[in-house]
C-alpha cells in the first residue's frame, strides 16, 4: 500500500502518554497518511498524564471501521478509560476482524484483551499488565516490538522508533484493506489535531453524584503556557 492512500485512526482518552499518541501520529503523517484522532467526543479536549491536550478530529460514534486501514492505540492510563467505552472496544475489534492493522503500545494491551483479539497471538506490553494480557490468552513476549499477523505491539515510549518503523513497514507491504473510498476530515471543518497548544489541560476525577462511588473525569483548560 502507498501510505499516501492510507487512512489511520489514533485513539485518544484522558491520561494518555504524550509520546505514544503524538509520535506515531506525526510519523505517519510524515509518510503522507491521513491520520485522524478519534475519541469518545470530538468537541472536547482530552488531557495527557502531564496536561498536554488533544482534541479529537472525530467522535467514535461518527466513524466506521471500514473507513480505516489501521488503528493505533496509545498507552498511559488512557486505555483504562477506553475500555469503559464500549464503542471504542467494538471499533478496535472490527478493525482487526476486517484484516486491518491494530497497533498497541504500553497499557494499550488492555484494549486487545477487552476486544478479545489477544488470544493465541504473540504480543508485548508494559510489564505491569502482562498478567492481564496472558489471562486474555495472549502469548507475552518481552521485546521492543512484536508483530503477529495484523497486530503490532510494543512496551514503552523508548520502543517508539521500532514500533513506528514496524507500522510503516507493515502498511507498505500490505494491500489496502478498506473498501471505502471515503476521505475523512475533522468534524466542523476544523484543522487536523495538532500538538501545538497554549494552555495546560487539567484533568480531575470526582463522584458522579452525591455520595456516589461511581467516578467520572473532567477536563478544563488551565494556565496559559505560551
Amino acid at each position: 500500500m502507498d501510505l499516501a492512500d492510507a487512512q489511520i485512526a489514533v485513539l485518544a482518552e484522558n491520561q494518555y502518554q504524550e509520546l505514544e499518541l503524538w509520535y506515531p501520529l506525526l510519523r505517519l503523517r510524515e509518510e503522507g497518511a491521513n491520520v485522524m484522532v478519534v475519541g469518545p467526543v470530538a468537541e472536547q479536549p482530552y488531557a495527557s498524564k502531564l496536561g498536554y491536550p488533544v482534541k479529537p478530529d472525530l467522535a467514535i460514534a461518527d466513524v466506521d471501521a471500514s473507513d480505516f486501514d489501521a488503528v493505533v492505540i496509545p498507552g498511559g492510563f488512557a486505555p483504562e478509560g477506553m475500555r469503559r467505552h464500549k464503542p471504542m472496544i467494538e471499533f478496535v475489534r472490527k478493525v482487526h476482524d476486517q484484516g486491518a492493522l491494530v497497533a498497541a503500545i504500553c497499557h494499550a494491551g488492555w484494549i486487545l484483551a477487552s476486544a478479545g483479539i489477544a488470544k493465541d497471538r504473540n504480543v508485548t506490553c508494559v510489564a505491569l499488565i502482562k498478567d492481564d494480557v496472558i489471562h486474555a490468552g495472549g502469548k507475552y513476549v518481552d521485546q521492543a516490538v512484536v508483530r503477529d499477523k495484523n497486530i503490532i505491539t510494543s512496551r514503552l515510549p523508548s520502543d517508539l522508533p521500532v514500533f513506528c518503523k514496524e507500522i510503516v513497514n507493515y502498511l507498505q507491504e500490505s494491500p489496502r484493506i478498506r473498501n471505502s473510498g471515503k476521505v475523512l476530515k475533522p468534524s466542523n471543518g476544523r484543522a487536523p489535531a495538532s500538538p501545538a497548544y497554549t494552555h495546560v489541560a487539567e484533568f480531575t476525577m470526582g463522584p458522579r453524584g452525591v455520595a456516589s462511588a461511581d467516578y467520572t473525569g473532567t477536563v478544563k483548560m488551565g494556565d496559559r503556557v505560551l
